[in-house]
């Protein structure tokens, strides 16, 4: 009897880490394509400077990319935590509180900002929430490294990624290199199967 449940609780936990590899991919692919989104959308798009009202059509997509950005996020760190059986620690828990709050708050931005047509930020709320997505990276990264399920190099490379190609004006190839950053992700997550 003992042999058939852990024999079933085995299964289910290959299945649960199955599910959470898809997740964890399906979320990275979906954050290279918001990232590569972004970076053509600033490169190529007219788009309004400053706060108002929307003028050119590129301020909706520059809008709108921002949406697959944070869902990819919050969706990423819920997979990468069951990936490596919540081993990350409470500081990796509190960094998911962070870019889960962040994330949360700019998806509210975000969404106004398409229903309204205007790129208000809500005051300091954008620059806020997008140093609580920030930091929840930097946090749930330096918990990762108990989970090894990444390389160490990936859990300093992926916080400076985020933070030069994520909700932040830096202008410059940064989208991009979340990208970069989140395709090696991929490769590494995809050998671990």
């Amino acid at each position: 009897m003992s042999a058939s449940v852990a024999s079933a609780t085995t299964v289910s936990s290959s299945t649960n880490t199955a599910s959470a590899l898809r997740r964890a991919l399906v979320a990275l692919y979906v954050g290279v394509a918001a990232a590569v989104a972004l970076a053509a959308i600033t490169a190529f798009v007219t788009t309004t400077p400053d706060e108002g009202a929307f003028h050119h059509i590129g301020d909706y997509f520059l809008t709108a990319t921002g949406i697959p950005y944070v869902v990819a996020l919050v969706m990423l760190l819920s997979a990468m935590r069951e990936l490596q059986d919540r081993r990350e620690g409470r500081i990796g828990m509190v960094g998911m509180a962070f870019a889960a709050i962040g994330s949360i708050a700019l998806l509210a931005i975000f969404v106004s900002g398409l229903i309204a047509a205007t790129s208000s930020s809500w005051g300091p709320t954008y620059v806020l929430a997008s140093l609580a997505t920030i930091i929840g990276v930097v946090l749930f990264a330096i918990g990762s490294r108990r989970g090894q399920l990444l390389p160490k190099w990936l859990l300093v490379v992926w916080p400076i990624a985020w933070a030069v190609g994520s909700m932040l004006p830096i202008s410059g190839p940064g989208p991009l290199l979340l990208a970069a950053v989140y395709i090696a992700m991929a490769v590494v997550l995809r050998k671990r199967r």
